[in-house]
C-alpha cells in the first residue's frame, strides 16, 4: 500500500498551507496555534492529499485502509504473531450489525488480544449513535439534528460524544487496530462514516481499516460466536482526542461556506487544503440498478435534475427542502456501481439464522473503480463532455446526508488515493439555504398571520451566490425552489439570520482538543 500522509511542519502552517481555513476565518492558523498553549512545537495540519491513501492492486496486501477476509482471518487466528507492525495493543473489531438474523452466528469470535463488539443504534440516541458516529450539531448558521429532538442528528460527532466511545470499550487509536465491518448487507455507509470520523479527529491511517465485503459468506460459522460471545466493553477507557491535539484533519469535512466558494466558480477557489480546482461529484444515485443509462429515470436522477420535492429533510413527515438541484459543475456518479452486487456467494454453508443465497458486497477491483470514475462522467448520459478527472485533484462529495458519499468516498481515499473531501452535512440541510426564496412557496402551517422564509446571510445563500443549478451539468439552470414548504420544517433546523460564520462545530472541535 503506498501511503501519502505527509507531517506539515510548523512552517507550513506559517506559510498558509492550512487546511479547513479560508482567509480571515475564525479558525485561523494564529488562533489554532494559540490553542494549543504554545506547548507543542508543530501542528500537522492536513492538506486533503495528505488524508488519502492508494491501495495495493490485490487487496490483500493492505494492512489498513480497505483489508480482506483473509488478512482479518489471519489477524484473529494469531495476533500476537500476525499483527502489523507498529501495531502494539489490541484488534478491536467493531461490527455494525449481526451476521444472523438472531442470536446465533452473531459476530466474529474474539481470540486472545482481539475484542469484538456489534455497534448499536444509539447508546444515549438523544446525543449520538455508536452506528453512524453523527450527532446533532449547530455551525452557526443551521442546526444538524435527525428526524426528532430526540433521534440524534446528522453532524459530525463531537470530541466529548468520540471520547464516551473511546471510554466505553476502552480502544486506544496510537495502538490499537481498529477495523469496521458489516456483518451482513451493505453498510459502508455508516462504517465509512466511521471511519471519516476517526480520520477528521486525527487518528493515523495505520490504525484503521475497512473489512471489504460482509462478515457473512467470508468467514465458516465454525468461525463465528453467538451474542453472547460479544466482548463485554470494559467501560475504563482513557484515551482521549486531547491526546491528538497536535494533528488537524478538519479539511476532511468541508464547510458550506468553503463550498459555496468552490461550487461558484466552477472548482476554482481560494480555499486552502484544496487542490487549485476540484471535481464536484454528486452521489445522490438510487440503490437498485448497475446500468448507467437508467439513472436518468431514478429518484437520485431527479435530485440532480432539480425535480418538485425530490429531497427530503432529516426531519420526521418535514417535506421538502427549500430548493432542488445540484453543486455547479458537479458530476453525478453512481457510487451503486462501485461494489460488486452481481455475484451470489454460498461458499459456507450456514444453518437458519444466516441460511440463504447472499451477495458479500466486496468492492470491485482496483481497475474496474478506477475505470468507472475516469470514463463515467465523461461519456453521455448527464455528465456528457465533464472534463476527466486531473491526477492528483480534489474531489468534493455530496449526497442527501453524507451516507451514499462514504461509498464512493472508500472508493476514492482508500483504493485510488485521489483526495476526498465530503460536504458537512449534505443536500438536507444545504437545500435550506435560499436567499432568494418565493414568498408564495412558504407554508405557515404554525401559526395564523403572514409569515416568510427566514434571511440567509447572502454570503451563505448558496442560489445567490450562483453555486447552484438544475438540469443536466452545465445547463445554465438556476435551482428550482420547492413549493409548500413548512414553516415547522424551517423552524426545526433553526437559520441564523445572524450568522457570521459556518465554521462553529470545527473551531469547537478544535478547542475541545487543545482544553
Amino acid at each position: 500500500m503506498k501511503n501519502t500522509l505527509i507531517h506539515t511542519s510548523l512552517l507550513a502552517i506559517v506559510l498558509g498551507l492550512l487546511g479547513n481555513c479560508g482567509e480571515g476565518s475564525s479558525d485561523s492558523s494564529a488562533l489554532a496555534l494559540a490553542a494549543i498553549g504554545g506547548g507543542a512545537s508543530s501542528v500537522k495540519v492536513a492538506s486533503a492529499s495528505d488524508l488519502s491513501i492508494e491501495s495495493a492492486d490485490d487487496y490483500n496486501a493492505n494492512q489498513y485502509g480497505l483489508i480482506t477476509a483473509s488478512t482479518l482471518r489471519t489477524w484473529v487466528a494469531d495476533w500476537a504473531n500476525n499483527k502489523p507492525a507498529g501495531i502494539t495493543g489490541n484488534l478491536v473489531i467493531f461490527q455494525a450489525n449481526k451476521v444472523g438474523a438472531d442470536s446465533n452466528k452473531s459476530l466474529i469470535l474474539p481470540t486472545t488480544g482481539v475484542k469484538v463488539f456489534v455497534s448499536v443504534d444509539g447508546n444515549n440516541t438523544a446525543l449520538y449513535s455508536w452506528k453512524t458516529f453523527r450527532e446533532t450539531r449547530y455551525n452557526g448558521l443551521i442546526s444538524i439534528p435527525g428526524g426528532t429532538a430526540t433521534t440524534g442528528g446528522n453532524g459530525i460527532i463531537s470530541g466529548a460524544s468520540i471520547d464516551e466511545w473511546f471510554h466505553t470499550y476502552g480502544v486506544d487509536p496510537t495502538k490499537d487496530l481498529i477495523i469496521f465491518a458489516s456483518g451482513n448487507g451493505d453498510n459502508y455507509g455508516s462504517i465509512g462514516h466511521q471511519h471519516y470520523s476517526l480520520r477528521y479527529w486525527g487518528v493515523a491511517h495505520e490504525h484503521l481499516a475497512i473489512l471489504n465485503g460482509t462478515i457473512k459468506g467470508q468467514f465458516p460459522e465454525a468461525e463465528l460466536g453467538n451474542d453472547t460471545d460479544e466482548s463485554v466493553p470494559p467501560l475504563n477507557g482513557t484515551f482521549s482526542v486531547k491526546q491528538l491535539k497536535n494533528v488537524d484533519n478538519r479539511i476532511l469535512t468541508l464547510s458550506i461556506e468553503d463550498t459555496i466558494e468552490v461550487a461558484k466558480n466552477n472548482g476554482h477557489h481560494s480555499v486552502k487544503g484544496l487542490s487549485s480546482t476540484v471535481l464536484i461529484s454528486d452521489n445522490r444515485t438510487k440503490n437498485n440498478t448497475n446500468t448507467i443509462s437508467a439513472y436518468t429515470s431514478t429518484a437520485g436522477w431527479q435530485e440532480y435534475d432539480g425535480g418538485e420535492n425530490t429531497t427530503g429533510t432529516t426531519k420526521t413527515s418535514g417535506g421538502a427542502v427549500a430548493f432542488e438541484g445540484h453543486l455547479k459543475g458537479a458530476v453525478f456518479v453512481p457510487h451503486y456501481n462501485v461494489i460488486d452486487r452481481s455475484s451470489l456467494d454460498n461458499d459456507y454453508a450456514y444453518t437458519t439464522s444466516a441460511a440463504g443465497t447472499f451477495n458479500t458486497l466486496k468492492f470491485k477491483s482496483k481497475a474496474d473503480i478506477k475505470d468507472i470514475w475516469d470514463t463515467y462522467g465523461t461519456t453521455g448520459g448527464p455528465n456528457a463532455g465533464a472534463p476527466a478527472y486531473e491526477e492528483g485533484q480534489t474531489i468534493l462529495q455530496y449526497c442527501r446526508t453524507n451516507t451514499r458519499t462514504q461509498t464512493s468516498g472508500i472508493s476514492t481515499q482508500l483504493i485510488l488515493g485521489r483526495p476526498s473531501v465530503f460536504l458537512e452535512d449534505g443536500w438536507s440541510i444545504f437545500g435550506f439555504l435560499a436567499g432568494n426564496f418565493p414568498s408564495g412557496n412558504f407554508n405557515d402551517d404554525v401559526t395564523a398571520g403572514a409569515s416568510s422564509y427566514p434571511s440567509v446571510p447572502v454570503k451563505f445563500a448558496a442560489d445567490v451566490q450562483g453555486a447552484i443549478e438544475s438540469g443536466a451539468r452545465g445547463s445554465g439552470l438556476g435551482p428550482h425552489y420547492n413549493s409548500g414548504v413548512k414553516k415547522s420544517t424551517v423552524d426545526y433546523f433553526q437559520i441564523n439570520s445572524s450568522a457570521t460564520t459556518t465554521k462553529a462545530a470545527f473551531v469547537e472541535d478544535w478547542n475541545y482538543k487543545n482544553q
